[in-house]
């Protein structure tokens, strides 16, 4: 008797815990401003302090698991003509997941693409950050990161920041 029922509750679990992929891949949009970051003496260069983004991401969280995956993209909104800036990341998601709110923290590689005067130029490194996530029909959310640039040296500035603090926003379907 004791075998069936343990049999039997244990079935019940996995039905009850079980949830389509759909369920575990949500995806969103989002907003971002780059904060905290040295503009270039030069006039002519772009100024990328306070610039606005929009992206994408999407998010693979297992049922009932703290952890899961997150990728985004965000392109930014440049003050100079032929200049574009965009970044991509790839992160793992530790999460606490209450009923109404899900503070999370991410870690992962983020890579840095930038276009000006015909020429690209590519750059990746570690990126960490913090966040929120509101239930309601659909998910809220709004987090902190902070990238981890090379150092650039500039003639005549000391001390020069490259090392930005991104503010996002942004809704996730699904989840």
């Amino acid at each position: 008797m004791r075998c069936m029922l343990l049999a039997l509750s244990t079935a019940f679990a996995l039905v009850a815990l079980a949830a389509p992929v759909d369920a575990q891949i949500n995806l969103g949009a989002q907003g971002a401003v780059l904060t905290s970051v040295d503009d270039f003496p030069d006039p002519a260069a772009p100024k990328l302090s306070g610039r606005f983004g929009l992206g994408a991401r999407a998010v693979f969280q297992p049922p009932l698991a703290p952890f899961g995956l997150l990728a985004q993209g965000v392109y930014y909104f440049p003050d100079v003509d032929d200049f574009s800036y965009s970044t991509y990341s790839l992160t793992a998601r530790l999460r606490l997941s209450t009923p109404m709110s899900s503070p999370y923290a991410i870690g992962g590689w983020q890579w840095r693409r930038g276009f000006s005067g015909g020429e690209s130029s590519t750059e990746n490194g570690v990126m960490v950050g913090v966040g929120i996530q509101l239930h309601f029909a659909v998910a809220l959310f709004v987090e902190t990161t902070m990238e981890f640039n090379d150092e650039v040296t500039v003639a005549g500035v000391t001390d020069f920041d490259n090392n930005p603090i991104v503010i996002k926003a942004g809704i996730m379907l699904g989840g």
